[in-house]
């Protein structure tokens, strides 16, 4: 979820649980704004960023994220809005609403595709809901409106009523992605597919917008569809908006489009892409990717034979897909060196 979203429901949910006012206990006011700060707080991992892509992704939703560390990172938080205030509370004042919004963060990430390190650092397992797109237009509106309307009227009931709607719309969200996950395994069972795994995933602008992934031994079957659509939308051309390209990508329950994506390949691809992917240096991409497949392989003039893979989990109509990762040589037998995709452009690393 995006960073604003997770900051204002957070202060939401700080004042829904607003107590009643008494002596050294923080107003309404001041629980917001420390709501609001607090959970907003787990996302300053992007820093990680600044170490590099790989340290990115084996820490992104990774200890800032951990539910075995919330309560130190709210003790570290409450310790410090305490002496921002110069002591005016004791910092055990700031402690309940810190957790409260650290732990409303990590189940605002968890709801998504992306994958949540809850257990770090014991432990890099990470899972995710999927039941809702990273940036849900209907779940930050709700929760902004409900802001808005609880500093004007009854502020916990307003708060309180706009989390009960946002927990229904997530609900409902679950319901559409048990929907998914039957298309796709009729589809399965029709075609003979020999299963591995079938997972669905929340798509942008509709929550019933639907990826859905059948995974054999060594390739992915994948479809867009849409469970309220009748009819498909006219062809949007080349040269159409990105958003219109994706919206018109989702098809109908009953015309879905199936395609084959192989994760090493053939012939000479298959050979290059195996040796690749099996590659110590590329660990942190077969624990990162949901969906791992095979791009293309290249040949270029300074980095030799280039082998890139992408995650399909993250691939949209029209857009140039994140987290494309590959490895080149110039000679056979020199060592391979790991490069991303950035802008379209490749970037050692």
């Amino acid at each position: 979820m995006d960073t604003l979203t997770h900051a204002i429901s957070a202060a939401v949910l700080a004042r829904a649980t607003t107590p009643r006012q008494r002596a050294n206990t923080l107003s309404m006011r001041e629980r917001t704004v420390v709501g609001f700060l607090a959970g907003a707080a787990p996302d300053l991992d992007f820093l990680v960023n600044l170490a590099g892509p790989v340290a990115y992704l084996e820490q992104h939703r990774g200890p800032t994220h951990s539910l075995l560390l919330t309560p130190l990172w709210a003790l570290v938080l409450a310790l410090g809005f305490s002496l921002i205030r110069k002591r005016r509370f004791h910092w055990s004042a700031y402690f309940g609403v810190c957790l409260l919004a650290l732990c409303i963060h990590i189940v605002g990430d968890l709801i998504t595709s992306y994958g949540t390190q809850i257990l770090a650092p014991l432990s890099n397992w990470s899972p995710g809901w999927n039941t809702t797109f990273i940036i849900d237009p209907y779940l930050s509106g709700i929760l902004l409106v409900g802001f808005l309307l609880s500093l004007y009227w009854r502020p916990r009931t307003s708060a309180a009523l706009t989390l009960a709607a946002a927990t229904a719309l997530v609900g409902y969200q679950a319901t559409q992605n048990r929907a998914a996950m039957d298309i796709a395994r009729a589809y399965a069972d029709d075609a003979g597919l020999a299963v591995e795994r079938i997972a669905v995933y929340p798509q942008p602008f509709s929550p019933w917008n639907w990826k859905l992934a059948i995974s054999e031994a060594e390739a992915h079957h994948l479809a867009r569809i849409s469970l309220r659509r009748s009819s498909p939308w006219p062809d949007p051309g080349e040269d159409a908006a990105w958003w219109r390209q994706i919206l018109a990508s989702y098809q109908p329950v009953q015309a879905p489009v199936w395609t084959r994506h192989s994760q090493f390949g053939s012939g000479r691809e298959d050979a290059l892409a195996r040796e690749v992917w099996s590659h110590e240096a590329f660990d942190f991409y077969r624990w990162f990717a949901d969906l791992p497949a095979l791009r293309t392989v290249d040949d270029h003039p300074e980095r030799g034979t280039c082998v890139w893979f992408g995650d399909l989990r993250f691939q949209l109509e029209g857009l140039t897909p994140p987290f494309v990762f590959g490895m080149c040589r110039r000679l056979v037998d020199e060592d391979w060196t790991l490069y991303r995709m950035r802008g379209g452009n490749p970037v050692e690393i």
